[in-house]
């Protein structure tokens, strides 16, 4: 999106050619990096709620809408609704229209001062201690990403954008990735969460197949460790190593039995082998998965539409993760029972 002629929501001045311009990758709404730098975070948390953007707002208000949500030039006691733009006194709690709680305002009197309203829920502006976190981690709106630009990533990620959009710089400028801790904690459950859901499905259809098939041989191989601790303490050899226990076995029962006898600790190698692979080539599948998607949505949506459809196609799923981990304890506690 074009900010150029645009107003910054903190400062009010318009964004000119080579300015430092970051945008919230929730909402879209753009910031000289210095003004978000200086107010900590994006000044438009109702549109985050209600999964709407900035330009809704800005193109509902065709007057600069500052940072305190007031039409600032008309200096009029005025508080925009940051969810709907509706105008409502300045004594408002609550949006006139759609009731949305108008936090943070700065009101501007016929004095031209400042008078600064604060919900007692929100975080404390003025606070010394809030400590910066630029949404884009240095990325401009406007880099491409093979044919995505900056700030269309940073819409579609939404959560803990910071951290992937570094490194998608990184996959962009240097061609490296790094590893995704969460990926191999998680498995099928951050890819679920992700919104990854093929490789999610087919990821934890693999995770209950080796589960299952560990079930079937628990039996078989359990019987065939006892023979073992058995024989070994027949020759004198108290409490016999899992060492000692393994070479017995491979001595003195067949191939298929041995098979049997070890199959369950090789298909956790497998697992945990699988588990490994996602966390060294999870981020950069994200990225390919995110760029695919943008094109996608770019090529067959309507150009209005296109920021609300990365948005709705984009960020996390958090009811899908908790289902996975549910099931995942319960498998888990029902293995005991076995």
């Amino acid at each position: 999106m074009d900010f150029l002629g645009k107003d910054c929501p903190v400062c009010s001045k318009k964004f000119q050619e080579g300015d430092d311009i970051v945008v919230c990758p929730k909402c879209g709404a753009p910031y000289h990096r210095n003004c978000y730098k200086e107010n900590g975070k994006c000044i438009y948390p109702a549109l985050h709620r209600e999964h709407k953007s900035w330009k809704e707002v800005y193109d509902k208000n065709p007057d600069p809408i500052n940072s305190d949500n007031t039409i600032h030039h008309q200096r009029l006691e005025t508080i925009i609704c940051p969810a709907c733009g509706t105008p409502n006194p300045k004594e408002s709690v609550n949006c006139q229209k759609c009731g949305c709680l108008l936090s943070r305002n700065v009101i501007f009197g016929e004095n031209q001062k400042e008078t600064f309203r604060q919900n007692p829920f929100d975080e404390n502006p003025q606070n010394p201690f809030t400590v910066f976190i630029d949404p884009m981690a240095g990325v401009s709106p406007d880099d491409d990403f093979d044919g995505v630009t900056g700030a269309e990533l940073a819409k579609f990620v939404q959560s803990n954008t910071p951290y992937y959009m570094r490194i998608f710089a990184d996959i962009k400028n240097r061609g490296k990735s790094r590893f995704n801790i969460m990926a191999l904690l998680f498995g099928s459950g951050w890819y679920l969460y992700r919104k990854q859901y093929g490789k999610g499905a087919l990821l934890a259809l693999f995770n209950v197949a080796i589960y299952f098939i560990q079930i079937l041989t628990m039996y078989y191989s359990s019987d065939f460790w006892k023979q073992a601790v058995e024989a070994l303490t027949e020759t004198q050899i108290v409490n016999p190593t899992y060492q000692q226990c393994l070479y017995w076995i491979i001595q003195n029962l067949s191939y298929t039995e041995v098979c049997l006898a070890l199959l369950p600790s090789f298909l956790n190698i497998i697992s945990w082998i699988v588990l490994i692979i996602c966390g060294l080539t999870a981020n950069r599948g994200y990225y390919k998965h995110i760029v695919k998607k943008i094109k996608k949505i770019k090529n067959t949506g309507n150009s209005e539409e296109i920021s609300k459809n990365i948005a709705n196609a984009g960020g996390v799923n958090t009811a899908i993760a908790w289902v996975v981990l549910i099931c995942y304890v319960i498998l888990t506690i029902s293995s005991l029972f076995i």
